[in-house]
């Protein structure tokens, strides 16, 4: 098994106690009316509207088939914990669709599990997370759903759409990784975790958080890398220091790949071109992407899972741990803070009544636990209004 480079790899930092200890819960403050409407989700991420009712991915907890890798400080923990619930939006229930679903837990770095969901053609598509090539080949789970797309029916059973962890992590082999500390142009990490997904009549897109890639999964299950985005920042420590790829959304004149580390690319065909989002004042919006969703309307969401400022550092000296909402508009280039000072969020759908529902609370589980990084919080759910006037 290779070393992990868990840091920026599986997107949630180490979280240092001494660190997030000196924040204190906020609420949320927003441009737009925010209502919880779920809560007691464990580790929620993808989220997605099939037949009118709410879906959530639930990345899980991990389990107890625990291994050392090199490099890493602490155990790694596999187990069946993800799974994909349905959610009661006028009342809050959730019951799962599917459970027993992969998830690994990477100790004060949080889960992964299932990720993106997406619904398009009658099918629910769902991401998970991670790659068999970084776990141990007698860990029976891992080697059969880690980094698979699969495709789940109405009734809770599901199949296997493609190892797309495993085709892009191989992918990233004949690359040479970058040296530890060190700017390392045209570098790439050998790894991949799979993260959004987007349905299409063809078959979907995946955008790959480890592999920096974009891939295109045919009908068939059989996968296309479109792009590989070798971006790196000039500063090796910053986080992250290369692109990291999170979501993919249809917009005006072509598919949009929102990163976490900001970037955003407008990719057409197998090429892509960096677009900046700012506001009315020239400020560039997107700085940490997690999530992206579309509205039919011209208008594209983008979750920041952490604000901008120095990484991990508490406020008010950084806005890094107030995550936020973005709304980008494709035809006029207008964008605005939707909703602000949110709490870890992850990602978005437009629901059939026209609003935006965001998972939060991405890296907590479902149960409140006191301190950090949760500090009594659980994965939960919000409704962000949305103006239902044209292009707002």
């Amino acid at each position: 098994m290779e070393e992990c480079d868990l840091r920026k790899r599986h997107l949630f930092a180490l979280l240092a106690a001494g660190v997030v200890a000196a924040l204190l819960p906020i609420p949320a403050a927003a441009t737009s009316s925010v209502t919880t409407i779920a809560t007691g989700l464990d580790s929620p991420r993808g989220v997605a509207f099939f037949n009118g009712k709410l879906l959530v991915g639930e990345a899980g907890h991990g389990g107890s088939n625990c291994f050392n890798a090199p490099g890493v400080p602490f155990p790694i923990c596999i187990g069946n914990s993800s799974q994909i619930s349905w959610v009661n939006t006028t009342n809050g229930s959730h019951t799962p669709l599917v459970s027993g679903l992969f998830s690994v837990s990477l100790g004060p770095e949080g889960t992964l599990g299932v990720s993106g969901l997406s619904v398009g053609d009658g099918r629910i598509l769902a991401q998970i997370g991670a790659t068999p090539r970084e776990a141990p080949p007698t860990i029976t789970i891992a080697q059969q759903e880690a980094g698979r797309l699969i495709s789940v029916r109405p009734d809770g059973t599901w199949t296997s759409v493609a190892e797309v962890g495993t085709v892009d992590f191989d992918y990233t082999t004949q690359f040479t990784e970058p040296t530890p500390g060190v700017f390392s142009p045209n570098t790439q990490e050998h790894d991949s975790n799979p993260y959004g997904v987007l349905a299409t009549e063809e078959g979907a897109y995946v955008a790959d958080a480890g592999a920096n890639t974009l891939d295109r999964i045919n009908g068939d299950g059989k996968i296309k890398i479109l792009i590989h985005d070798l971006w790196r920042d000039p500063d090796p420590n910053n986080f992250p220091s290369d692109a990291v790829p999170t979501c993919v959304v249809r917009g005006e004149g072509g598919l949009l790949v929102g990163e976490l580390s900001g970037r955003l690319l407008r990719v057409n065909g197998t090429s892509f071109s960096p677009v900046v989002v700012k506001d009315a004042a020239g400020n560039s919006l997107l700085t940490h992407v997690t999530g992206c969703t579309s509205d039919g309307r011209g208008n594209v969401y983008f979750v920041n899972m952490f604000g901008s400022g120095a990484p991990f550092t508490p406020p008010p000296t950084s806005n890094f741990f107030f995550g936020n909402v973005v709304q980008y508009n494709t035809e006029t280039g207008k964008a605005s803070v939707l909703a602000s000072h949110l709490n870890f969020p992850n990602m978005a759908a437009v629901g059939p009544d026209g609003n935006l529902y965001v998972s939060t609370g991405a890296i907590c589980g479902s149960t409140g636990v006191a301190g950090p990084p949760c500090f009594g919080a659980t994965g939960s759910v919000v409704r962000i209004a949305l103006p239902h006037g044209e292009n707002d």
